[in-house]
């Protein structure tokens, strides 16, 4: 069973990115005037819907739950759910989790409501005998579960979800996450830094951890230095566009000055420089951590091997999540040692802002050690874009996992320009023409009109050769051929092309020589792309993250290559679906890629090319007609970076192999 834990299609999920919640004037607020958003949904959803009648959740308490206003908060956030399936499809579930809305029964009642064909309620959607929440107010509750699910907070939007008025926002402080119970789990907790106002950063940081006396023997690895953990909880301040987590495993010790200095951050001593291994120096308040640097990927961040060598921990998109591997599966990570944070958050209020994260490890029991879970983060072609203003650009790559693999989850990761990302099982590739070979998207023009990655030519997958596929390509080509007979004769090992021992029988026979040649010489069947279409993605600030329950089987080693290569796409649109949303460097010049030469109007002639020597000449060019003086030439090239106003392209999930 596929199942979608973050869908954000059809939903009106885009965050709403100005400085603050601005209070509508007095005439607009339709729904009143409020302190904070829960006061908010409180009134217009909990209250206009009816769940605070008595028949209800008001003096029946339907499942346990009273939601009138004097007591609705504390009964619903961290609290456990009473009313949920017997079965272990949703462990652990509570009313809400703050910043989780997919552990969240009140999302999944609510969202299973308005959205029947994208989420499914544990027991009945709701709200029952009344109209289901409009997209605006199940956005409103979305926002505010994602945000931390506050008490006093408010969080920019809702008030232009829900028409009413509230004050000007201000961050919000996530409840920390409380640590396993000891003998269970431990918990390693980031050093915290603070976030100027209407700002975005990307930094690296790094801190020392050692959990040795935490872990009892029966979950470490062989060599008694790991531990292994069957699942993870992480939560962080609602700041956050993303959180990677990596474990270095390079050379440069522990003190080596490429670190840079070490500070207390957080508790009585705050700001004081602390020794990097000496995790009582700043007391129960504080951590000592690295001064943070900006950087994307944390590149430039530390010693010369930092990056090469990392071990991935935690890569996360949202404020909180909660990785549970399947049965049997386990990660594994040292004992001790330096810890890399690399964190992207972005402040829209007009005050400072904390960003810390904990991160929670559930130990894995010696059974449940069977096979090791993989982190899928491709970023081989992270910053490949280059969208002119007003165009749009589709970049397709290939990836092939590893034999026997096993799939359990599937996500992917871009910017604000990032309006598709596709993802499909089987190497599609334009069959023929100036682009031949190269991978596409077979259902490229099914949502915008762009030009044809294969100039003409079909984007097409071969169905993969049963037998003596030997390059991975899906065909049996003269070269396959010919090493599968270099075999048969000995003069070559099985492991040139283990595809032409489909049986195992150890040897290359004649008969299947002859089934080679047979499908050499045959037309290729082409695969069907609405049955291998995988994964969509519409909205980058809330991914979809699929998981697969029984995890997806892949071909083994001696099946083609061709069968364990999923094509992936992704749109970049800078304006040229609506000139508005080009990037202009009026946007990127604080960033750290900032547009020093625009080449699009974005006044007067809007989405016209600028020409001239001079910033002067180029605007004059964009005068809606001679002489006017309305041009502006400000719209940029879309290019990889670090900001919300630059772009990425990775393909995301988590993976085992079965061997």
């Amino acid at each position: 069973m596929m199942k979608i834990l973050r869908s954000a299609i059809g939903m009106a999920m885009v965050m709403t990115l100005v400085s603050g919640s601005q209070a509508f004037a007095q005439d607009e607020c339709q729904n009143g005037s409020f302190d904070s958003t829960y006061d908010l949904i409180q009134k217009a959803i909990f209250e206009n819907k009816g769940c605070t009648a008595d028949a209800c959740h008001g003096s029946a308490a339907a499942g346990g739950l009273v939601l009138t206003a004097d007591v609705s908060y504390d009964n619903l956030v961290s609290q456990p759910a009473e009313t949920v399936r017997d079965d272990d499809k949703y462990p652990g579930l509570r009313r809400v989790v703050p910043s989780q809305k997919d552990q969240s029964l009140l999302f999944l009642n609510l969202a299973a409501g308005s959205l029947p064909d994208r989420w499914e309620a544990p027991l009945r959607a709701m709200p029952l005998g009344v109209d289901p929440l409009s997209l605006d107010e199940l956005e409103a509750v979305r926002q505010w579960i994602e945000a931390g699910a506050s008490r006093d907070g408010v969080v920019p939007g809702t008030d232009e979800l829900l028409d009413a008025c509230l004050p000007p926002a201000e961050p919000i402080e996530v409840e920390p996450l409380e640590p396993p119970l000891a003998g269970t789990g431990v918990q390693i907790r980031s050093p915290k830094w603070i976030l100027p106002a209407n700002s975005e950063n990307e930094v690296c940081f790094a801190a020392y951890y050692d959990i040795t006396d935490q872990v009892p023997s029966e979950f470490r690895g062989p060599d008694g230095t790991t531990f292994r953990y069957k699942s993870q909880q992480i939560r962080q301040d609602p700041l956050s566009h993303h959180l990677i987590v990596d474990r270095y495993n390079g050379v440069a010790a522990l003190d080596d000055p490429a670190w840079g200095t070490f500070r207390c951050r957080g508790g009585a001593k705050d700001g004081e420089i602390c020794p990097s291994t000496d995790l009582t120096f700043c007391g129960d308040e504080g951590l000592c951590g690295t001064d943070w640097k900006r950087a994307i990927a944390c590149t430039g961040f530390g010693p010369p091997d930092q990056g090469a060598v990392n071990q991935s921990m935690v890569i996360i998109q949202e404020a909180s999540a909660q990785l549970i591997f399947p049965a049997g599966t386990f990660r594994e990570a040292p004992l001790k040692g330096m810890m890399i944070w690399n964190s992207h958050a972005f402040n829209l209020t007009d005050k400072d802002g904390k960003i810390e994260a904990w991160m929670n490890f559930e130990f894995a029991a010696p059974d449940e050690q069977t096979w090791l879970m993989e982190r899928l983060f491709n970023v081989n072609s992270i910053f490949a874009m280059n969208v002119p203003p007003f165009e749009a650009q589709e970049i397709c790559r290939h990836h092939v996992f590893p034999a026997n693999t096993k799939l359990y989850e599937l996500s992917s990761h871009t910017h604000q320009r990032g309006k598709r990302f596709d993802v499909f099982e089987g190497r599609y590739e334009c069959q023929g023409g100036a682009s031949a070979g190269d991978p596409c998207n077979p259902m490229a023009g099914d949502s915008i009109d762009l030009p044809d990655l294969c100039s003409g030519a079909v984007c097409g997958a071969v169905e993969p050769a049963p037998i003596g596929d030997c390059d991975g390509d899906g065909r049996v080509g003269i070269p396959d051929l010919i090493t599968s007979v270099s075999i048969a004769l000995d003069t070559r090992p099985l492991s040139a092309c283990l595809s032409s021992d489909p049986d195992a029988s150890g040897s290359v026979t004649v008969a299947e020589l002859v089934r080679m040649v047979k499908i050499a010489l045959a037309e290729p069947t082409f695969r069907d792309p609405e049955d291998d279409f995988l994964y969509s993605n519409l909205v980058y600030n809330d991914p979809t993250v699929i998981l697969y329950d029984p995890p997806k089987a892949l071909a083994d080693e001696r099946g083609s290559a061709a069968a364990r290569t999923f094509t992936y796409c992704s749109l970049f649109d800078n304006g040229f679906g609506d000139p508005a949303d080009v990037k202009t460097f009026r946007a990127t010049d604080d960033g750290p890629m900032p547009c020093a030469n625009p080449t699009g109007c974005i006044e007067g002639r809007v989405s016209a090319k600028c020409v001239g020597g001079s910033q002067a000449q180029r605007d004059t060019s964009c005068d809606s007609a001679p002489g006017v003086g309305d041009g502006v030439c400000g719209g940029c090239t879309v290019r990889g970076g670090v900001t919300t106003e630059d772009e990425m392209y990775i393909l995301m999930g988590a993976y085992y192999v079965e061997d």
